[in-house]
This record gives C-alpha cells, structure tokens and sequence, in this order.
C-alpha cells in the first residue's frame, strides 16, 4: 500500500526543496518525490497524509550518542572534560545492566520525539541494542573497548569476541554491528592495531574518540596532564609505564595504520591542517559534536578545514552526560553560530549546509548514504515531518533557514524509519513512554544516591570495571 506524505515545503537533500512538496512511500522504501501534484499522478489511488504548515524531510542521522547515559543528564555540568570524565568513572559502575537497558531506552524515545531515525552508538554495556531494537531505529552500534595492559590482550579480545557474539543476537535488521576502541589514552597501540585488523578482517566499522580534549594531546604527545596522573589513577594503571609519543593523537593513531573508510574519527577537536590532511587520505570520516565539545571546554572542532578538505562529516549530539539533550537542531545551531562567530565570517557555513550534514552527511560518515539521508526515489523511507506552524516561523521563504535558526525537537510532529510510524503527535507506537520514564527516574534516583554518599575508586578490572568495582584496591604491574 502506497501512502503519500504532504508538506508546505519537502527538502529532498539532493535537490533543491520543494514548494508544496509530497513524498510516496511504498513498504520501506521511497517510490516517488516532488510536488503534490506530480506525486499524486505518479501514484494513483494512494493513501495520503497531510501534514500542512509542516517540513517534510530525511531523519537526522545522530553520527554520535551513548544512549545508555540518557538518566546521567545534568549531573557534572559544569565540569571540565578531565574532570567530568573522571565523576562519570565514579558513578557509572553502581548501575546494574538492566537499569543501563533503562536509561538507554529513555535516550532512543527522545531520538524518535527528536527525528532522529539513525544512531551510531557508543556502547559498553551492549544494552543499547535492545533499547535500539525495541524502538524500530536504524543505525550502528560500536561495541567500545579499553585496555593498557598488554598482558590482558588476549583476554580483552576473548571477552569482544564473547560481547559481540550475545550483540549479534540482540541486534535487529536495522542496526549493524561495530567496534569502538575508546580512546588514544585508554586503549595501547597494540591493542588499537589488534582491533583494527580484527574490524577490517570482519568488515566491522570502527569508531573512537580522537583529538577531543586538550588533556588527551598532552598526555599523547607528552605523557603528563591529568589524564596521566588522576584518570590513571582513578583507573589502576599509574604504576603502568608512559611512553610519550610527541605527535598529535592522530599522527599517533596514524602510525598505527588505524585509520581507514570505515573509521569514524568522533570529536578530533585539536586536529591541525596536517592532522585532516591524514584524515582525508585515509578516507577516514569524522563526528563534529559541537555543543559536547564547546559544554565540557574541549574546544570547536575545525568543521571549516574539514568540510574544505572535503573530508565526509557527520553532526553527533554526544551522551546526554555531556549535552544534556538529544536535540540536532541545536546541534546545527550551536554549530553555525560557532564557526561563524570563531571564524568571522558568514561565509564558512550556512543553514542548508548544516542540515546536509546532519542528514545525509552523517549517513555518507556511516557509509549508509546509499540507504538513508536524503529523500530519493529507491532509499529506505526514513522520514520526519517538522510543523513550522507557530508565529515563530512565519513567514517562511527558505525552509533551511526556518529549522536551523528557529526549530528545536519540540517541533517535530512524526518520525518514520523504513515506512513504519515510530513516533507521531507525542505518542509512541512500540514504546510504553510512561513506564520508560518512571523506570529512568528510579535510575536516575540511584545516581543521585551514589554521588551523595561518596565515590569511590573505580580499579583496574579493564573488562568488568564499568558495572562492578572491585572489593579490594587492585592495580596492575
């Protein structure tokens, strides 16, 4: 059954928008796009829904989250990143795996109430992929993985190959499988080549956190900074020698021969002319996360030199933990207004590129472009409908414009992924909303405990630390 899908005004990504614009959907996949009346006559005896004063446009694709820190929202915010990192090590370990499945199913409800129909997930606890599966979203789930101790290798690769075996049952048809070593600080070179060459020998993707905070570059290029001292600390690897490398992060992964097409490089907020140039050749594509990065004092990312090396680009939100709120409309306008106000200049980014790159852009830094990101006939039927309605909006002559300076995820009136109705009106067809938020306040009640009865030390369980601490203060040698 054909349903047509109307709108004041359809973005189609890959062509201009479109005045009075419809979009056909048939099954999964997109049959027809233009105006009303050329959709009509391609598609007779249709369905239709009309959506009126509305944008009717491809689901972001969020290119970065942790869904499974929804409930940790506003608990450190005005922390800086090597301090923040260091309160979430605290507190994280006192939640149970099925209050994680909790906290992440809160995350994929406000994606569907935001219009985000595509997530690339950092996740440890893997419950993400239940909370993902449940709520009909498409996307990559990146397994993360830590490890200094190159003693543990082994055992480290033996508990990945034993998490992505119980993922892969977990996983629905819209969600692809990953690996995310975590950073240049928390995992070694040898281990960051070991899953490198694991990925590539599977033909898994590959993300991590790169080049996102100042505290990561000095304790690369120099082995000193916080993370050398307290975060090493906190984790049980401060008698563990240093080896400083003097290069950048990316310089450092790139002598590893880490980076390829399917490496998502998240952040890379300290990343110089030279360090992109690396990126570009290595066709390796990039998360720009600007309200995480600018809330935590990492930085701005250099989207301009990225997007003029042409170097594939996505908009990530981050965790909640980190910027509160899964909105990409404000992802898209902190990101204007940033780079615009850094730079001087108007010039270096505007409203319809800001929304090629949380659509199609974050599908292109996925590799998923040939199924999702625009509205073209043959791709999966992932859509949104934005109302534009309110007196905040009116008159509207650009739709790009009306979104990114004015929009916010309130806004969205209904969210489709692959044809079928995830989110329409504030209800939710698969999800019971009330009891995921009751439940994501009881979690959230337990975090709040913990913080107030003290934090502890986390230890150097490397592949159990984040549910359990241990007994007793362990440390490796």
């Amino acid at each position: 059954m054909t349903t047509i899908y109307r709108a004041e005004w359809l973005l189609p990504i890959t062509a201009p928008p479109v005045k009075d614009g419809a979009v056909a959907v048939d099954g999964e996949r997109i049959v027809a796009v233009g105006t009303h009346d050329e959709v009509c006559a391609a598609c007779p005896g249709a369905s239709a829904v009309d959506f009126g004063q509305a944008v009717v446009m491809p689901g972001f694709v969020n290119a970065h989250s942790h869904l499974e820190y929804t409930s940790f929202r506003g608990m450190f915010d005005d922390e800086q990143f090597g301090d923040w990192i260091i309160s979430l090590i605290d507190v994280k370990a006192s939640l149970t795996p099925d209050e994680y499945l909790w906290s992440a199913r809160l995350g994929a409800l406000e994606a569907l109430a935001s219009g985000v129909t595509t997530v690339a997930d950092t996740t440890y606890t893997g419950e993400t992929l239940t909370a993902v599966a449940e709520a009909g979203l498409r996307g990559v789930a990146y397994l993360e993985v830590f490890g200094i101790d190159d003693k543990r290798l082994d055992e480290t690769m033996a508990d990945l190959v034993e998490r992505l075996a119980r993922a892969q049952t977990l996983a629905s048809p819209r969600l692809e499988i990953g690996v995310a070593p975590h950073a240049p600080y928390t995992v070694s070179s040898r281990l960051f080549q070991t899953l490198a060459a694991f990925a590539r020998q599977r033909r898994m993707k590959v993300a991590s956190h790169v080049a996102e905070s100042k505290e990561e570059v000095t304790y690369i290029r120099s082995g000193s900074g916080k993370f050398a001292h307290d975060y090493r600390e906190k984790m049980g690897w401060e008698r563990m020698l240093i080896q400083p490398y003097g290069v950048s992060p990316i310089k450092y992964l790139q002598q590893w021969g880490v980076f390829d097409e399917n490496f998502l490089a998240v952040h890379c907020v300290h990343a110089s002319i030279d360090d992109i140039r690396i990126l570009k050749a290595k066709r390796t594509a990039v998360v720009h996360c600007p309200k995480s990065n600018a809330k935590t004092g990492c930085g701005i990312a250099p989207l301009p030199d990225l997007l003029r090396q042409g170097v594939r680009v996505g908009f990530g939100t981050d965790s909640p933990a980190a910027s509160n709120i899964m909105d990409m409309f404000d992802e898209m306008r902190t990101a204007l207004f940033l780079h615009r106000g850094v730079e001087r200049d108007v010039s270096v980014l505007n409203a319809a590129q800001c929304i090629r790159i949380a659509t199609l852009g974050g599908a292109e830094a996925l590799g998923l472009d040939d199924r999702v990101g625009s509205l073209d006939p043959g791709k999966q039927a992932d859509l949104i409908a934005v109302d534009v309605s309110s007196s905040h909006f009116v008159p509207i002559d650009d739709p790009y414009s009306a979104l990114v300076y004015g929009a916010n995820q309130d806004d969205v009136l209904f969210t489709c992924v692959a044809g079928e109705t995830l989110y329409q009106d504030g209800g939710f067809p698969r999800l019971d909303a009330h009891t995921i938020r009751a439940e994501s306040r009881k979690v959230r009640a337990k975090l709040q405990a913990r913080v107030g009865a003290g934090r502890v030390r986390v230890g150097a369980a490397e592949s159990g630390w984040w549910h359990t601490p241990p007994a007793t203060d362990q440390r490796e040698s």
